[in-house]
């Protein structure tokens, strides 16, 4: 008698009874794809914040001016604090910049935007990765261009773009003074198209944004020559940490600073425990599973008493018997993993669907795009399955079997064959 004739005898025992073993796998199918399907999803909604932040360079600092309740600002950032925060040592460039919310009309065409003032020429060193389609970066004091955004230029799902290159386009944006509001209006032409850089989620929507020079933005927005924060380059990464620490100095602490690291190193912590409450909450329900193993296989023990008598009358050893109801637990678990893994990875699709379906929003502090500071911006989130993550809670799966069915396993092996026998 090898193992192999040992699982075929489980396999036997377990199609005997059906519903028995249908229910019991069932239950192992559920806490797999409840750790699957929320552990996949949480590291998708991970890959996609971290790639969020991907864009803006590691060794790039954000600087704002902190705002009260009623909108003041105590630290007003202007050309002086620009000159000084390239002055600190280590510091590559510092590049100011001016962004609103306004609307931008093409034609008979319109929609709400991101607009920012910064120098275009120095956007590469801000964002690494960034690129042009269409067009070029426009000098520090060009008045007439204006650069857009991948998706904002071509709508995903448009067959038509929203605007092209060369094509003339409006701005406009509304001023409150006082009990009045005034609208500031724009003819600008479109000089350049930017690749898709897939940061059209949170924190800088640099796909979503229209970007004209620092002039052109100050007078559209009439900001007087304040800025609205400052891209503050370190020489290299490892440097970030003490320039922070120079500008809090600086600034006597009434400002706001956020970079790629810190921000990317608290999302990680973030989101992994998250991901470690939920794999808890889910891995509760195997270990109910597991409960529901044992006392089927128990149960199965009571059941099947006088078959053990003959089978150890035929000669079987105790670990036969021991192997005979441990493969059954391994088939329940091995089985219940696979289908879980299966059904998991459905579940997260699904549970994307209903957040996209119940409009999922995503709000982030960072740059502040949009008046206040912050913004919200649909997300789009696919769930993320690793070969690793999928074998293990198939392996959990059948050692939370195997221990479930150790105790059936040995009370069936301790039976003694003459009174197994004499059972009815």
């Amino acid at each position: 008698m090898n193992l192999l004739d040992l699982l075929s005898l489980s396999f036997e025992a377990l199609t005997e009874r059906k519903v028995r073993a249908i229910l019991t796998i069932l239950m192992v199918v559920i806490g797999a794809t409840l750790i699957t399907g929320l552990v996949g999803l949480t590291s998708g909604m991970n890959e996609y914040v971290l790639k969020q932040f991907s864009a803006l360079g590691a060794n790039v600092i954000v600087v704002q001016p902190t705002r009260t309740r009623g909108g003041a600002t105590p630290f007003q950032i202007t050309e002086q604090t620009t000159m000084l925060f390239r002055s600190i040592t280590g510091v590559k460039d510092a590049i100011p910049y001016i962004q609103q919310t306004g609307t931008v009309t093409v034609g008979s065409a319109s929609k709400s935007t991101f607009i920012i003032g910064v120098d275009q020429q120095k956007l590469p060193l801000i964002f690494p990765t960034i690129s042009l389609v269409k067009g070029e970066f426009m000098p520090p004091q060009d008045s007439v261009n204006v650069i857009l955004g991948n998706t904002i230029a071509y709508p995903p799902g448009d067959p038509a773009p929203f605007a092209d290159y060369n094509q003339a386009l409006t701005i406009k944006y509304s001023i409150r003074e006082g009990q009045k509001v005034t609208m500031s209006t724009r003819t600008f032409r479109v000089g350049g198209i930017l690749a898709y850089m897939g940061t059209s989620g949170m924190f800088i929507p640099v796909d979503r944004m229209v970007m004209l020079s620092l002039p052109a933005a100050n007078a559209l927005f009439r900001k007087s020559g304040y800025y609205d924060g400052i891209f503050v380059v370190a020489i290299d990464q490892g440097q970030v940490d003490a320039i922070t620490n120079e500008i809090r100095s600086i600034t006597s602490g009434n400002i706001e600073i956020y970079s790629a690291k810190s921000i990317i190193q608290t999302i990680e912590n973030i989101m992994g425990s998250i991901q470690l409450i939920m794999g808890s909450i889910a891995a509760v329900s195997l270990i109910v599973a597991s409960v529901g193993i044992f006392t089927a296989l128990y149960t199965s023990v009571m059941e099947r008493t006088r078959e053990i008598g003959v089978l150890k009358a035929l000669g079987f050893k105790k670990w036969m018997i021991i192997g005979i109801f441990i493969n059954e637990a391994v088939l329940i678990g091995m089985i219940g993993g696979v289908v879980g893994d299966l059904a998991g990875m459905g579940l997260a699709y699904v549970l994307q669907s209903l957040l996209g379906g119940l409009g999922l929003r995503t709000s982030m502090g960072g740059v502040g795009m949009g008046p206040g500071g912050g913004m919200g911006m649909q997300g789009s989130v696919t769930p993320v399955f690793t070969p690793e993550m999928l074998i293990f809670v198939w392996g959990f799966c059948a050692a939370l079997s195997i221990l479930a069915g150790i105790y059936p396993a040995w009370r069936a092996s301790k039976l003694d064959p003459v009174v197994a026998l004499r059972k009815e």
